[in-house]
């Protein structure tokens, strides 16, 4: 990855190759990973993406003639809504009551690693159809998270092909572009009352 401008702080490139953590766990992914998706995975009704960040997922559900909103703790694009926190228990319902009358259909997000499996039980809780999320590939391993998955209505996982590039937004901002991606990310997506095994397919950038 080739950066202009000043390094300092949280942009400076660790000896390992791997950048400094980000804050708030902002990482953007290409534009192609969302529109890829929605092309493949149907959504009916509305959708929400609670860490919406720069609008990609929004912009890309949009542009597929999808209704979509976004919403994020932090401000950091216009024609979202910001100062809201997906974690807090009044925000869903107050999202909801203001943009799809009462209901939140569909949850597609990238959200903060860190509290993934938060978000996805607070979004099975207000979502009436699917909820996505764009998550590492391994997030399916580990003996405590792999027993929560098998007993939640997880219907699919699409594995993300080639690797995606997915740098801190900071180093977006300061002009950096990205490199070749190096970890392995996949849609992870649920469905209200779906109670059966989930699927595998993969998600290829060239269709």
């Amino acid at each position: 990855m080739t950066l202009t401008g000043p390094m300092r702080g949280p942009l400076r490139k660790r000896e390992s190759n791997l950048w400094v953590r980000e804050a708030h766990d902002w990482y953007v992914e290409p534009e192609w990973v969302s529109r890829r998706f929605f092309e493949e995975e149907k959504f009916e009704r509305g959708i929400l993406d609670p860490a919406c960040g720069g609008g990609n997922i929004v912009k890309s559900a949009r542009a597929l003639g999808l209704h979509a909103v976004g919403s994020d703790l932090i401000e950091r694009a216009d024609g979202f809504m910001y100062g809201l926190d997906f974690t807090d228990s009044d925000f869903p319902r107050e999202i909801c009551m203001m943009r799809f009358g009462g209901e939140c259909a569909n949850i597609v997000c990238n959200p903060p690693f860190s509290l993934a499996e938060k978000f996805v039980e607070i979004a099975l809780v207000y979502a009436e159809g699917k909820v996505a999320m764009l998550l590492p590939a391994n997030w399916v391993q580990g003996d405590k998270r792999s027993r929560w998955l098998q007993a939640s209505p997880l219907r699919r996982v699409w594995f993300i092909t080639p690797r995606p590039s997915m740098p801190p937004g900071q180093v977006l901002q300061a002009g950096g572009k990205p490199g070749n991606g190096t970890t392995d990310y996949a849609w992870f997506v649920w469905l209200r009352g779906y109670d059966g095994s989930p699927e595998i397919r993969w998600l290829r950038r060239d269709g």
